[in-house]
């Protein structure tokens, strides 16, 4: 039965045991075999919600390369991981830890970091190759243990080559891990010393049933020693093993008491079994809560409160439907009689809801109008409902944590839920208002999936159009291919909405942070793409830079914007050939659009362009209207390029390609923390990504 990623899943976490292996090698594997692999992982993240995702892994590693693409993984996941190491990570499980934005070791548990390992089958030069591969994965990956660790890359090096060890506490300290959990220490449960009448009926059975087993059991009775209360009652050695009344006497056997079935033989639970039975109790409380909770029928707080109070899963639940039935209307089942309050309570919750994200955002019609003006301390305020008293302090606190109208279905505080929304709205509305100068050296966005490298592959060949032979035969075409290859990348910064710019009412730093971060975002993008021009980054295909002599696409002599200059540059790109055409004749005729200079040439770019009249026909600019200008300071000394070059682009071929991570085309904030009243912690990130992909729509002069 071939294994998908929901047998990664269980409880809610993220489960990876055994080894790590590659997509590849998932069908050869069989049924008992252990393992995890890229896949699989991609497909549990999928079934899991976009919030922190906990992720339990014990694995001696395995396929270095699987190991670095689920930790890609891992990292890009909304809201991150917390990864928990229960047992070993080693080799390429342990560089899946650093992937965690909480890296937490069991008591007992361990890494293991060592160099990359391979085999090869090959000539003197093959093994030379192969070890230099070797070499770049161990340094690129010391790079990934360096960045969590907070060490350098010579220090993890040095630490991989000698294959090294952590337990839990040195792991922390070295900066391969968070924090140790706690360790699991036993659980002393206070009993009432008051006998019930079934305690003294349980007592009594257990007391007739060790005098039955000593009974039968002369051999534990001479194996005691004499001045043992065994031998002189008569017991066996079981009786450790039986419940001992420590208040009263044993009640003298009753012939009338019925016959208790007998107790195990071990009633002293460990500490595991005691950590198990309580994380089932929890659970079970918490999944049959969760619906009624989600739709408004219980509070959370409901819940936390029978868990806090150790009552068993089935008083738990007799408890919860008592709450909900009490909160039932009356008259609900007559005919004319309403529908469950809850669901009302609910559709006016989010109504509300949308009418304060609204008030907030400055929306002055529609559900927004009944809370015009708001702000954020009258919105926490307003949260705390009834519970709000005379000291408005504490009434803040309370409305910052609660969660009456949303249910904390979303794991987050009403106040959370809707500051946090309101920031993400405004950030993506600032977004857009922004301009995107780079767009015009870029096409159409690419879309990637994960963080891996996505590939631009260009196609072209001999399609020149044959003689048909005399048989009727047709002439094949060959085609040809080149890739060009980008990432995207993820930044991002912390926000921090706190509980004194709350008090202080700070709405304008409220409504300034999404305009920054949207700048942010703008000015991130400009960097990754300009710089490409700048720095006249190289292609992946051939190793060459993007303007170049062998493309064709870069001056041979420097010159100012003429008309003569810009003659030439359209020459070159005029007989720009398609890739991989063995035909002379095969001209793309790109045809240059725009003209895009440094701000130093802003003056010169413009009075190229701009119409006027020639004195005589020696004089005429035929390119006037035909080239755009646009001034771009990215380009110019001032960021490290050159006031005096200038470019020529086709937008119908343009030499930049960028990507957007799949779903995130623009800055988004999501809360990490949202049931703190002192504090709402969000992220703003943008993830995007930029690369050099085509040189003939492009041509270059350094200027003079």
């Amino acid at each position: 039965m071939m294994r998908t990623g929901s047998d990664l899943i269980f409880n809610g976490e993220l489960i990876l045991s055994g080894s790590v292996i590659d997509d590849s090698q998932v069908g050869w594997m069989w049924e008992e075999d252990v393992f995890f692999a890229p896949s699989l992982v991609r497909q549990a993240l999928g079934q899991l919600s976009e919030g922190r995702v906990t992720v339990r892994i014990n694995s001696v590693g395995g396929h270095a390369n699987a190991g670095e693409q689920i930790r890609a993984m891992l990292a890009a996941h909304p809201g991150g991981c917390r990864i928990i190491v229960e047992g070993l990570a080693a080799s390429a499980a342990s560089l899946i830890l650093m992937a965690g934005v909480e890296r937490i070791m069991s008591a007992g548990s361990h890494i293991m970091i060592h160099d990359p390992l391979g085999v090869i089958i090959g000539n003197e030069d093959d093994a030379r190759r192969h070890a230099d591969h070797l070499s770049l994965e161990a340094n690129t990956y010391a790079a990934v243990y360096a960045a969590a660790s907070g060490k350098t890359v010579e220090e993890v090096r040095a630490l991989m080559k000698a294959e090294t060890w952590f337990g839990p506490e040195t792991a922390v300290a070295e900066g391969f891990a968070d924090r140790v959990e706690e360790p699991v220490t036993a659980i002393a449960i206070e009993v009432p010393r008051e006998m019930t009448a079934a305690r003294q009926h349980y007592m009594a059975g257990c007391a007739q049933l060790r005098e039955r087993l000593a009974a039968n059991n002369p051999q534990s009775r001479a194996a005691r020693p004499a001045s043992s209360p065994a031998a002189a009652g008569g017991q066996s050695t079981m009786e450790g093993n039986m419940p001992q009344d420590d208040t009263n006497p044993t009640p003298a056997a009753n012939p009338a008491t019925p016959t208790p079935t007998p107790a195990p033989a071990q009633m002293q639970a460990s500490p595991d079994s005691i950590v198990a039975q309580e994380r089932a109790r929890v659970r079970a409380i918490r999944e049959m809560s969760a619906p009624h909770v989600t739709s408004g029928r219980l509070m959370q707080a409901d819940v936390d409160a029978l868990i806090d109070e150790g009552v068993g899963a089935n008083e738990a639940g007799t408890r919860l439907m008592a709450t909900m039935a009490a909160q039932e209307p009356l008259g609900r089942s007559a005919p004319q009689g309403n529908g469950p309050r809850s669901s009302i309570q609910r559709d006016e919750g989010e109504t509300r809801v949308t009418a304060m994200i609204g008030a907030l955002m400055g929306e002055t019609e529609g559900p927004a109008t009944q809370f015009r003006g708001m702000r954020l301390r009258h919105l926490a305020m307003e949260l705390a409902g009834s519970g709000r008293g005379y000291n408005d302090t504490d009434t803040i606190r309370r409305g910052m944590r609660a969660t009456s109208m949303m249910g904390g279905a979303y794991g987050v505080s009403d106040f959370a839920y809707i500051t946090t929304e309101v920031m993400n709205r405004s950030l993506q509305q600032a977004y857009q208002r922004r301009n995107a100068s780079w767009q015009l050296v870029t096409g159409a966005p690419l879309t990637a999936t994960d963080f891996r490298e996505l590939h631009s592959v260009r196609f072209g060949g001999d399609f020149s159009l044959k003689p048909v032979k005399e048989n009727g035969e047709y002439q094949s075409a060959v085609l040809a291919d080149e890739t060009e290859g980008l990432k995207v990348e993820r930044r991002g910064r912390t926000i921090n909405l706190t509980f004194e710019a709350v008090v202080n009412d700070d709405m304008g730093a409220f409504q300034r942070i999404p305009t920054e971060f949207a700048m942010a975002a703008r000015t991130m993008e400009n960097s990754m793409v300009w710089s490409l021009l700048r720095a006249n980054a190289k292609l992946k295909s051939d190793g060459k830079a993007l303007f170049h002599t062998d493309h064709g696409n870069l001056a041979g002599s420097n010159a100012a914007i003429t008309a003569a200059a810009v003659a030439a540059a359209r020459k070159a790109m005029w007989e720009q050939r398609a890739f991989g055409t063995a035909d002379k004749d095969d001209f793309l005729q790109i045809e240059p659009d725009r003209l895009i200079v440094p701000p130093a040439l802003e003056l010169v770019a413009l009075q190229f362009a701009t119409l006027t009249t020639p004195a005589t026909d020696g004089t005429t600019n035929p390119y006037k209207a035909s080239l755009t200008p646009a001034v771009v300071p990215n380009l110019g000394a001032a960021a490290g390029g050159s006031d005096t070059a200038w470019y020529l682009i086709s937008s119908d071929m343009p030499p930049i390609a960028h990507a957007y991570l799949e779903g995130y085309a623009a800055p988004t904030v999501q809360t990490i923390e949202g049931m703190n009243p002192d504090m709402v912690v969000m992220n703003a990130r943008h993830i995007f990504g930029a690369a050099a992909v085509e040189h003939r729509g492009a041509y270059k002069n350094a200027g003079a």
